[in-house]
């Protein structure tokens, strides 16, 4: 027998953060690069969303960032869309631009609106399933002083012996164990 040596992939860290947005239905899908570094080490980040004259801006937790995506209704078929992502002190950012087709029956009346939405995971994409660790700390030791005196044991009924369940078997025993005798002197059979 052969033995072959184990090889472990490294994982492919990227280090733009790949934002970008696609047409959908009558909106935009923006979504980001959920494998790249800046991603993986954020805090929170701000997307910063410019349609024609209008600006909005989104804040996103950590948690939104490493499985959500964001749909965008614009109110103009072109904009411009910024992702500031934070970790601590130190920031980072990436832009896109889109651009939707000229139908006017896709644009909504009144103001633009951005939803966050769960991420759907990629059909083609491998992923390994995530382990989550807790920890768990014993319980504080309490001073001698303060030690609780142990709970009184409650007795446990005899348990049944071999002898006791082959009686059980035979009917007319059964009986008479279902009604004992009055005397407790008496044996029971």
């Amino acid at each position: 027998m052969r033995r072959h040596p184990l090889t472990v992939r490294p994982q492919v860290v990227r280090e733009k953060i790949g934002l970008h947005a696609d047409a959908e239905g009558g909106g935009v899908r923006v979504q980001w690069d959920r494998k790249s570094r800046q991603i993986l080490n954020a805090d929170h980040a701000t997307l910063f969303i410019q349609d024609g004259t209008e600006r909005s801006r989104l804040d996103l937790t950590g948690r939104q960032l490493d499985g959500s995506t964001v749909m965008y209704w614009p109110a103009s078929e072109r904009g411009r869309l910024r992702l500031e992502v934070y970790r601590g002190s130190q920031s980072s950012s990436d832009s896109t631009d889109f651009e939707l087709p000229q139908d006017p029956k896709h644009h909504p009346e009144g103001p633009a609106r951005a939803i966050v939405e769960q991420a759907r995971p990629s059909p083609f994409e491998h992923t390994t399933p995530e382990i989550v660790v807790t920890q768990m700390l014993p319980p504080p030791a309490l001073p001698v002083s303060e030690t609780v005196a142990p709970p009184e044991r409650v007795a446990e009924p005899p348990k049944e012996s071999r002898l006791d369940r082959f009686i059980s078997k035979i009917p007319l025993f059964r009986r008479l164990r279902k009604h004992p005798p009055e005397d407790e002197n008496q044996p029971r059979w």
